[in-house]
């Protein structure tokens, strides 16, 4: 794939460029901005008068001139207000108090000097002027203090009030994922006070760098959500943007003390009638203060939070138990079969696999941090804030429809997260002004298992049970250190506001996956003769020793730090835009960036791999750099009723996870020899450091696993455009919208695998098959779809296991439509409410849902090995309802009572109908069902069992009516979900003169209908 508008810098220019940078800033922005035209008594633009700005909580003041047009801009001011703004010229004074300012947005508030009333174009603190700005041209939303408080949140996470925008869907509740218009949560950025928060390795699919959001809510003081903003500073936005900016301290004293308590009894029934126990309880408590240090110079903000998830592990399998245990999924094995393996474990083997019961493990946070906020001058304010967050969390794995995990299966993961914030905003002149950050990040995720075995399937009848140690956590290791720094100036000319400035990343890795260490290990039944208790017996029996499946990853010179991929990304970023305000009705903005990432370290290089499949394996995306060109514009018609017409085009490159960019570090073919026997061994040793001597008894010579990059891949990237209509109505200050948003993929990642071989055969459907001789010989396949002398990809390279590259894609993209209709609070109603609905059309080449390339290939479902067809994507949420409501009213007092509701309903996920083994024989569990035309068809192994299978295609709508159809990708649907979230909180008298308390509850309930 060429790429016509890449350049590569030289060494010398980044290093020039990063030399002369004199302050460092921030990637994007935590503060607001504010301008407006002052003018004279004879309606003349009122040029060299002094605008003083003033925060009147902290008393941050800020002071600039109007230019010959009478306007006036400031930037880098605190969220949020109230702000008191005041002209002045030759003694002639006007103000404007109440003044509310929203994050990354610029305010417009004009003035006329020397009138007997203040006149104010916009009404600023409400959700109207929210809407209405000359600045607001792309798509999304900005959620204030006051929404944040009213709004029910039960999990406490931004990815909940992500919600508020319709464009927003959250995918995966339990795992906290969002997607924005039907695209990889992977793409989403995070950032709090300006800073990436964001997974640096790209393991969480919560966009988040540990499953339990880093930082309080509590500490949150407003929020913007950008599904396509065109300023230039936005990178990473691929797919949304979630912006977040921390509280500050004040001239007052202010703070809270809060506590959530969750009981498992309070969950609901499954639909046995049975209340499963999912957990014993869940509590968490915390505090925050803020106020002054020195009264209108240095304020600090300070928090604690302590969360505690007692016996709540996070995965499946928590309803999921045997035959008679009453669970809503029941898999095929007793009790008196779980036991029988115990006891082989223990008395024939000497280890102790665990029992079925969950251990008593506890899911834990901690987090704590400080903020620091100096007016230093009137022209110079800076902030410095530092967080930590310790995360300790119990995972349940091995449990699925047709499997259990005994105790031994189980693991933790150790989380540590630590950074440092520093900023500085500065006004140099009346119409220069800049703001630069710098921060630091240290993290690490660890897993531990509770045994250091091998990894252990036991066959049963159709059904597995797993134990020993997960092969994934045989070791597993991962750390980070990321520096990020960003510089901006802003330069007002005339009707022009300037903007330039860099940003840049520097993110070193260390990632131990040591996969397969301990040796991998699958067993086709409990014992070698068939008894009445146990079932039937086989030869490859747990008890015998004899696997019907070995593998083992076996490290360079026995030495698994070998196994580490060490290697660091970095990527430096340059804009400049302008935005021009034309007349007072229409604002332009035409804006350049260009990101380049730079890869300090290459993978190990592979000569005979390299030569072989004609890759070299030492490929990066180094110096694949992108221009982003973007465009936006905003028309406000003239009128009592505010109407505005918005929209733009742009260019937006993001960030892959980074952990599938470090997968050929980790597979080079040279720091670790695969044996791989797919017959297995009649050698069995419980002791992880013996299994070389096992692998060799097989008599299969070991193999390598290389990945590869396309030398033309660069990071993803895609097209957004959006064109918008909004509308303020005549009655109660109604805003109504209608808004398209449109994208496709500029340059997108999937993946092939380049050690297939040429097929032996084609299906019946027209699928290429890649079996041997035994494969396509039907009485080689036992009842339990298990071979004997199979072998998949029959003509690859022997000397090669896997071969898989990630290659580039342009196909893909999504359109969305929303109509929306808000009521914002106003002093005149205690009511606001909204409502909208969203209609998504999305599609993809991979899903992406996984770390390993292997994963990948795998887990993106496919009729034709290595196609790269375009399908629905599995994140597309087709239509979505939501509305929220919010109530207050002050029944005593000042003390405010507010209700908050909030309801969605939306379509169910897309899936796939596949193959329950590998039909095609190209060793991955991918394949699309081929749905037989009718009976006789296609053989079955019994006439039960085509029996049962014709009952339920003519009793599943989808099926049914594609029969002799190959299924397609994501072509059926999960059933519709609705949501409600309630919250119902009373503000009491406080102990002391100030802010009041505030006392809360929230709940949720989910219901999923057909």
């Amino acid at each position: 794939m060429n790429h016509s508008n890449r350049l590569r810098l030289s060494k010398l220019s980044i290093g020039l460029i990063v030399a002369l940078a004199a302050a460092p800033a921030f990637a994007q922005s935590t503060s607001a901005g504010v301008g407006g035209q002052v003018m004279g008594t004879d309606g003349k633009p009122l040029s060299g008068a002094e605008v003083t700005i003033v925060h009147t909580q902290s008393g941050t003041v800020s002071r600039v001139t109007t230019d010959a047009n009478g306007r006036y801009n400031a930037r880098g001011l605190r969220v949020g207000g109230p702000y008191t703004i005041t002209v002045n010229k030759d003694g002639e004074t006007t103000s404007q108090n109440d003044v509310y300012l929203a994050l990354d947005e610029v305010s417009q508030v004009d003035m006329s000097v020397g009138a007997q009333e203040l006149e104010a174009i916009q009404v600023t603190g409400s959700g109207v002027s929210q809407v209405f700005t000359s600045d607001k041209m792309g798509s999304g939303s900005n959620i204030d203090s006051q929404k944040l408080e009213a709004f029910a949140s039960v999990n406490r996470n931004l990815q909940d009030y992500a919600r508020l925008d319709p464009r927003v869907s959250q995918t995966d509740k339990s795992r906290n994922e969002i997607s924005v218009g039907g695209q990889n949560p992977r793409y989403n950025a995070i950032r709090v006070d300006g800073i990436s928060t964001n997974d640096a390795f790209g393991l969480e699919s919560n966009s988040l760098p540990t499953p339990r959001q880093p930082f309080s809510m509590d500490t949150i003081d407003e929020l913007s959500v950008d599904v396509a903003n065109y300023d230039v500073t936005i990178s990473g936005g691929t797919g949304g943007v979630i912006n977040a900016v921390t509280k500050s301290g004040t001239n007052d004293f202010h703070g809270s003390v809060y506590g959530v308590y969750r009981d498992n009894d309070w969950s609901g029934k499954n639909a046995n009638n049975q209340r499963p126990v999912l957990f014993d309880n869940e509590q968490t408590y915390g505090f925050t203060l803020g106020g002054p240090i020195v009264k209108d110079k240095l304020f600090f903000f300070a928090n604690y939070e302590k969360y505690t998830g007692k016996d709540l592990y996070v995965g499946t399998g928590v309803d999921t138990g045997p035959v008679g245990s009453g669970a809503a999924n029941i898999v095929n094995i007793t009790q008196a079969q779980i036991d029988e393996v115990i006891r082989i474990a223990n008395q024939t083997w000497g280890f102790n696999p665990g029992t079925l019961a969950l251990p008593s493990l506890d899911t834990e946070s901690e987090e704590y941090g400080v903020k620091l906020d100096w007016n230093i001058t009137d022209k110079h304010r800076a902030s410095f804030r530092y967080g930590k967050s310790t995360q300790s969390q119990a995972n349940i794995n091995g449990f699925g429809s047709t499997s259990l995990a005994l105790s031994s299966y189980q693991y933790v993961r150790d989380f540590d997260l630590e950074s440092y914030t520093a900023s500085l905003f500065s006004d140099w002149t009346e119409n220069f002004s800049t703001e630069a950050k710098v921060s630091y990040r240290d993290y690490s995720a660890v897993r531990n298992p509770l045994a250091d075995l091998p990894s252990i399937a036991v066959r049963i009848g159709s059904a597995t049970l797993n134990l020993g140690t997960e092969e994934n956590t045989h070791a597993n290791v991962l750390e980070t250190q990321t520096w990020n720094a960003f510089f901006a100036g802003n330069l007002f000319v005339g009707d022009h506001a300037l903007k330039f400035g860099f940003d840049y990343e520097d993110n070193d890795i260390y990632n131990l996956f040591g996969r397969r260490t301990n040796g991998v290990y699958t067993f086709n039944c409990i014992r070698t003769a068939t008894t009445p208790q146990f079932g039937t017996g086989c030869a490859q029996s747990f008890e015998s020793g004899n696997s019907s499946r070995y593998q083992l990853f076996y490290p360079q010179g026995g030495n698994l730090n070998n196994m580490a991929a060490k290697w660091g990304l970095r990527n430096l970023g340059l804009f400049v835009q302008d935005t021009w305000t034309v007349n007072d009705n229409l604002t332009l903005t035409f804006g350049l960036r260009y990101d380049e990432p730079m890869v300090k370290d290459k993978p190990l290089y592979n000569a005979t791999a390299s030569n072989f499949f004609g890759y070299r394996n030492d490929a990066t995306i180094d110096g694949n750099g992108l221009w982003e060109p973007r465009f936006g514009f905003n028309y406000r018609f003239d009128g009592d009723l505010q109407t505005q017409v918005r929209g733009g085009v742009g260019l937006f490159q993001g960030a892959a996870a980074t952990v599938w960019l470090s997968n050929p570090y980790s597979n080079n073919g040279l720091s670790y020899i695969d044996y791989f026997d797919s017959n297995g061994t009649n050698v069995f040793s419980a002791d992880p450091r013996n299994q070389l001597p096992v692998a060799l008894t097989g008599g299969v010579p070991g193999t390598q696993s290389v990945d590869f990059i396309d030398p033309d891949l660069g990071q993803p990237s895609v097209w957004k455009a959006n064109l918008a209509f909004d509308r303020e109505l005549p009655w109660w200050g109604m805003v109504a919208s209608v808004e398209g948003v449109v994208t496709r993929v500029e340059e997108g990642i999937y993946y092939q695998q380049l050690n297939l071989g040429s097929a032996t055969a084609v299906g019946q459907d027209g699928r290429l098959i890649y079996w041997n001789a035994n494969g396509l010989n039907p009485a080689r396949w036992n009842q339990q779809g298990v071979g004997t002398s199979v072998t998949a990809r029959q003509n690859r390279n022997t000397a090669f296991n896997d071969a898989i590259i990630a290659r580039s894609t342009g196909r893909g993209g999504s359109e969305q439509l929303t109509v929306s209709l808000e009521k914002p609070f106003s002093k005149a109603s205690d009511w606001s409410w909204t409502l909208a609905y969203t209609y998504t059309n999305a599609d993809e080449v991979s899903t992406l849902t996984s770390s390993t390339s292997s994963s990948q290939l795998g887990n993106t479902a496919v009729f034709q090995a290595n196609e790269d067809s375009v399908a629905r994507s599995s994140y597309e949420i087709r239509n979505r309802f939501t509305a929220a409501l919010n109530w207050k009213h002050d029944f005593f007092g000042d003390n405010t009572t507010s209700v908050g509701l909030f309801y969605e309903g939306r379509s169910g996920r897309p899936y796939s109908y596949v193959f329950d083994n590998d039909a095609n024989g190209d060793g991955r569990l991918n394949d699309l069902l081929y749905i037989p035309k009718g009976p006789g068809d296609v053989l079955f192994g019994s006439a039960a069992e085509e029996s049962a299978f014709w009952q339920y295609v003519y009793g599943n709508e989808y099926l049914n009516s594609h029969r002799g159809q190959v299924a397609a990708r994501n072509d059926a649907r999960g059933p519709w979900v609705n949501q409600f979230d309630l919250r119902i909180s009373q503000e009491l008298p406080g102990f002391m003169e100030g802010p009041a308390m505030w006392a809360s509850t929230s709940t949720a309930s989910t219901l999923r209908t057909r």
